[in-house]
């Protein structure tokens, strides 16, 4: 496993969110729930965001960003401790990775990916860490 991993996602003139992903299919690279999260009104931004945390994820790992391994990344919000809202707060949920197997078999059961995105008006970047698990952790 690599220290860190990032990813850039480029979006510039992109409309649709099958766009990003070329030939593979949406179904595969993104998870039902990250779908249901993305449809309703997200911007290509958005998906392009979380594709990037999924990229950043796969390289931190050393993987190659298959339809299959992207599809076994997930990169949802997730309340902060301070913030235990269901629903979005003022200030955003940061995304929180979920690893599907065989992927999550890759990470020691005591540490914990984390993902960090950020946006320009045309590109996604989003790198990757492994650290220790935090008591907060032990929720998700």
């Amino acid at each position: 496993m690599n220290r860190w991993g990032s990813a850039l996602v480029s979006f510039a003139g992109l409309t649709r969110p099958q766009q990003l992903v070329g030939g593979m299919r949406l179904e595969e690279v993104y998870t039902a729930a990250e779908r249901v999260r993305s449809t309703g009104g997200a911007s290509v931004q958005h998906w392009a965001g979380r594709l990037a945390g999924k990229r950043a994820v796969l390289r931190l790992l050393g993987l190659p960003p298959t339809a299959e391994r992207l599809g076994q990344v997930e990169v949802l919000p997730r309340p902060t401790p301070s913030c235990r809202a269901t629903s979005a707060c003022r200030d955003g949920h940061p995304p929180a990775v979920r690893l599907a197997a065989p992927l999550a078999e890759l990470v020691r059961p005591d540490r914990r990916v984390r993902v960090s995105i950020s946006h320009t008006s045309e590109r996604a970047l989003a790198v990757a860490i492994c650290s220790t698990r935090l008591p907060e952790d032990e929720e998700t």
